[in-house]
């Protein structure tokens, strides 16, 4: 691998397979120059720039590189998806986007914070800890809202499609969840294993609409017509569900989503009234 450029004795930008890769190591770099050949042994860390992030590299300061690979350490420790290398590259672009509004005396209010922290509690986990490592480097305390923004950047990284959008998710979310609360008539407690299991499949669920890109229609319907009956107020709110979504979006849910759906809004009642 050849030496591009040299942030500092640790970070190095370089080049594989035709591709620019941020690499790190201790005292990767030392005694080196830009054109010669890295050793390889000595990398600990490679992140693979796309051709449209390089762009972004060109004035961010090494230490939000350095801060942004260990928040992606720490994320990596906590969340149970893997993250792509868009997740380092995204959140060290927003430290610096961060770092030029401090220096502007502007901070942005977060109005999604309290959604953030109900269905993505991990990823606000992280964001908290991201914050304050970026905290200790301004010199400056930065609020909370900054968490919930660097927490959205890392759900962004971990969408399967690449044209969904964090915030449009975590809106998508609240409408059915809000849905799901007044047919069922029952309070939902995040911290109940089914609620969490169900607030994860409606993660990807929402993703799918917002990309529209439906599950195929099951060919044997038979179970979905005894889940019907069997759990007529769960699919009742299936039914709530998929109205909403045809008349605000113009989706139509799957019979294999809908089935899905009434299963996990099934056992939430049945935890419930038990």
């Amino acid at each position: 691998m050849i030496i591009l450029k040299i942030f500092n004795h640790n970070v190095v930008l370089s080049e594989e397979k035709e591709q620019e890769v941020i690499v790190m190591g201790r005292g990767l770099a030392f005694g080196k120059k830009v054109g010669e050949e890295l050793d390889e042994s000595a990398i600990e860390k490679r992140y693979v720039l796309s051709k449209e992030s390089h762009e972004l590299f060109v004035d961010i300061p090494v230490e939000l590189l350095v801060l942004a690979d260990k928040a992606i350490s720490f994320a990596k420790s906590k969340l149970d998806i893997s993250l792509k290398d868009k997740a380092f590259l995204s959140l060290a672009d927003h430290m610096y986007g961060v770092e030029q509004r401090v220096r502007d005396g502007f901070f942005m209010k977060n109005f999604l914070m309290w959604d953030i922290k109900r269905f993505f509690p991990k990823e606000y986990e992280v964001g908290r800890y991201a914050q304050e490592l970026l905290s200790t480097y301004l010199g400056q305390e930065l609020p909370d809202d900054e968490a919930g923004f660097m927490a959205l950047t890392l759900v962004n990284s971990e969408l399967q499609q690449g044209n969904s959008n964090a915030r449009d998710l975590t809106q998508l979310m609240e409408e059915i969840m809000t849905i799901v609360k007044y047919s069922l008539e029952i309070p939902l407690d995040e911290e109940d294993i089914y609620v969490q299991r169900f607030i994860t499949h409606l993660k990807f669920f929402c993703e799918r609409v917002l990309t529209d890109t439906s599950y195929r229609e099951m060919e044997d319907n038979d179970m979905f017509d005894m889940l019907k009956c069997k759990y007529p107020i769960a699919y009742a709110t299936t039914e709530k569900i998929a109205h909403h979504l045809k008349q605000t979006r113009d989706y139509q849910v799957s019979d294999d989503e809908q089935l899905y759906l009434t299963i996990h809004l099934s056992r939430i009642r049945k935890i419930k009234k038990s």
